[in-house]
């Protein structure tokens, strides 16, 4: 499959062959097999005229062969993850600092903890880490809810988002503004791959105005420090505190505004063994329970 997929790109047999470190005759019976097993001609080779033709039915199978490439790989990366006993957890940092705790509690108490591996990005750059099976499971935050065939997500918690100010600062007395009355301001804020750039951007369309961002970062309590410090204020999530007394969380008035929305996501075909299954039910519970709770 690798083969054809590669000739239909280069149109070349010695160049396919070349690349894979094998010799021409290997690429021409493997694609004879694959013809054979599909009762179909795939490429037509015109020798006098050094080109290759790709058919009706090679093109059909082109449509198909590149996902079942890429859930071949993504099958040996699972397989490999149940084979070590481990689940490899998602954890954007805003949902590690606010959420992991009162997880890794019960997932201690319970003998778990030393059974999973965590990898800490964004959002979005979790949500593509998922797809590629880098991670089994993972806790993600977005503007709305996910609409992707191949995730299943389970929502556990909703917040606005909010401006984060010095106490120095001309809004630290109210406490509310509007988003249009933030024209003039400097930003502090997150790097690509935050929902966050999702939001603000989304606000400031509505509004018709670019927020003016002198400095970004990957950390919240930078973010924190770079506020007090009155380099700018910063647009963050509610379930964020503001960590430190110089620092002051000011709601939107804005109607319609994005929610910070926090779901557990996997991939639909991934199968959890009894070990995975155990632990996902106990950070289900957990999450469900303190929510419940609030």
């Amino acid at each position: 499959m690798e083969y054809f997929i590669r000739l239909t790109e280069v149109k070349n047999f010695s160049k396919v062959a070349q690349e894979f470190k094998v010799s021409q005759p290997s690429v021409t019976f493997a694609l004879q097999r694959l013809e054979k097993e599909l009762e179909t001609k795939l490429i037509i080779r015109h020798r006098a005229h050094g080109q290759l033709l790709i058919t009706d039915s090679g093109q059909q199978l082109l449509l198909h062969a590149r996902q079942m490439l890429k859930h071949y790989q993504l099958t040996k990366i699972e397989i490999t993850n149940i084979k070590q006993k481990k689940l490899v957890l998602g954890l954007p940092p805003i949902i590690e600092n606010n959420y992991f705790p009162l997880i890794a509690r019960r997932l201690k108490a319970e003998n778990l903890l030393d059974r999973i591996k965590t990898m800490e990005y964004g959002s979005m750059r979790t949500l593509d880490a998922l797809r590629k099976g880098e991670i089994d499971l993972a806790l993600l935050g977005s503007i709305g809810s996910l609409s992707d065939e191949e995730i299943v997500t389970e929502e556990f918690d909703r917040q606005p988002f909010s401006i984060f100010v010095s106490r120095n600062h001309r809004l630290a007395n109210k406490k509310s503004v509007y988003f249009a009355d933030l024209k003039k301001e400097d930003f502090v804020l997150f790097k690509d791959g935050f929902v966050h750039n999702q939001a603000i951007n989304a606000l400031a369309r509505r509004n018709h105005f670019r927020p003016h961002v002198v400095f970004r970062s990957n950390g919240t309590h930078s973010l924190m420090n770079l506020i007090a410090d009155e380099v700018g204020i910063g647009f963050l999530t509610s379930v964020i505190t503001p960590m430190r007394d110089d620092i002051v969380k000011v709601d939107l008035l804005d109607k319609d505004t994005p929610h910070f929305v926090t779901s557990i996501a996997y991939r639909q075909a991934y199968f959890f063994n009894s070990l995975q299954s155990e632990i996902l039910n106990n950070v289900r519970r957990t999450l469900f329970k303190n929510i419940n709770n609030k």
